[in-house]
């Protein structure tokens, strides 16, 4: 059995690596609308961040994750969440996809600080 650092670190990295991609995506969205009419798929990609991020915030709660870090990173993907899903009926919700990114990529980066200091990852 692999020890639960491995799934941990792993799920971290998956956060940090989603979260930044869809700051990517979000900024790169303007672009692809002026450059071509059908890009369909690239809105669908929203939603993979989503499923991604989830598995990576419900992966890390699973750990010995102080609650102030918890609270940043589902705090940030119910953020990001709500934004994705009700941006096409207020569409100002788009803007709040980056704060939620943010609050992504800081509570993993926390986590993965925390848990190399009290010996959890390697």
């Amino acid at each position: 059995m692999l020890p639960q650092f491995l799934f941990s670190s792993k799920s971290d990295w998956a956060g940090i690596f989603s979260a930044s991609l869809c700051v990517v995506h979000c900024l790169l969205t303007p672009l692809l609308m002026v450059l071509t009419a059908t890009f369909s798929w690239w809105a669908g990609l929203s939603y993979v961040f989503l499923f991604i991020s989830f598995y990576a915030a419900f992966d890390t709660s699973r750990a010995h994750t102080p609650r102030p870090i918890l609270l940043l990173i589902w705090g940030g993907f119910v953020l990001l969440t709500l934004s994705i899903i009700l941006e096409d009926a207020f569409p100002v919700l788009h803007k709040f996809s980056y704060p939620a990114s943010l609050l992504l990529v800081i509570g993993h980066i926390l986590n993965l600080r925390h848990c190399k200091k009290c010996g959890t990852h390697e």
